[in-house]
């Protein structure tokens, strides 16, 4: 391993990559490219050489931004990582402290990925990346076999980080087509919910469509899932008649916000989930409604 002063314009990002899409660059206030561009590259990108040029595999968003800005020099780590080492790598650099705001579906193919190369179960590799097996198994949902058809469906081997509609037909009236980016929104043990309760990749489809229309939560999910277990109509069914009462009793009132959490409070956050044995989603929801009803606000 040694650090080298390189030009971030002959620096290539390795294809195996853990993230392929949200790579930037992103301009605008408090983006990374303003960030390098006052204080430098503070962390140093991972590369490996490969056929007479660098390819990175640790730093990817760091390296575009500063070949954005038109840094001359940066700091990099050279490694001599084979394609297991380095997809590993990027892997990890991504798990850890839940720092990165990876897309699941890239996070999906690429552990499938790795996986393969290393001829891991899904035991060992959660083993060897210190993730929980049951989450692990949730982040592999997307690669399961019963969604193929489905815009839910992630191909490991397919690096394509476009936005793509499935071609499925649904005949509903009220069902749209829905993109790689309104599946990003549900989570991976609500799809797996999901795939239980149906029986096609055209009802997962329906189903899939009914979430996305309705922004279903994650407690009206799980509600549909009774209904649907107790004989009361098909999933898609029970989910839009669910979201509608919901809707109701709130004055249809909907709020959707996102929040990231880093260092121990990421870690704190999933060891809590695990103990609970929920996802950290319904924990975060869970303490919300307690503080709203504790200081009077419901």
């Amino acid at each position: 391993m040694e650090v080298r002063q390189m030009n971030p314009s002959e620096l290539e990002i390795d294809p195996l990559n853990e993230r392929n899409s949200n790579v930037g660059p992103h301009k605008g206030n408090d983006s990374l490219e303003e960030s390098i561009q006052e204080q430098g590259i503070i962390q140093p990108p991972v590369a490996r050489p490969d056929n007479g040029s660098y390819k990175v595999i640790v730093g990817q968003r760091r390296t575009l931004a500063a070949q954005s800005v038109g840094i001359d020099q940066i700091p990099v780590i050279i490694v001599d990582w084979d394609d297991a080492e380095a997809l590993e790598a990027t892997v990890t650099e991504n798990v850890d402290a839940f720092r990165k705001s990876v897309s699941k579906s890239d996070r999906a193919a690429a552990i499938s990925q790795l996986m393969e190369l290393n001829d891991w179960s899904v035991t060992e590799a959660a083993d060897e990346l210190g993730i929980n097996r049951g989450t692990f198994r949730d982040w592999l949902e997307r690669t399961n076999d019963e969604w193929e058809d489905t815009v839910v469906h992630v191909d490991p081997n397919d690096n394509s980080s476009e936005e793509q509609s499935t071609g499925v037909e649904t005949h509903s009236s009220n069902s749209k087509q829905v993109s790689k980016e309104d599946v990003e929104e549900i989570s991976d043990t609500d799809l797996r919910l999901i795939r239980n309760l149906t029986d096609s990749p055209e009802e997962r489809q329906k189903a899939v469509e009914k979430v996305v229309q309705s922004g279903a939560t994650q407690s009206e999910i799980r509600e549909a899932k009774k209904r649907t277990e107790r004989g009361d109509g098909s999933f898609d069914e029970a989910i839009e008649e669910v979201s509608q009462k919901s809707e109701e009793k709130s004055g249809q009132i909907q709020v959707r916000t996102e929040v990231t959490f880093t260092g121990d409070y990421a870690e704190g956050l999933q060891r809590a989930a695990r103990d609970y044995g929920t996802s950290e989603e319904e924990l975060i929801r869970q303490a919300i409604s307690d503080y709203l009803s504790e200081e009077g606000y419901l």
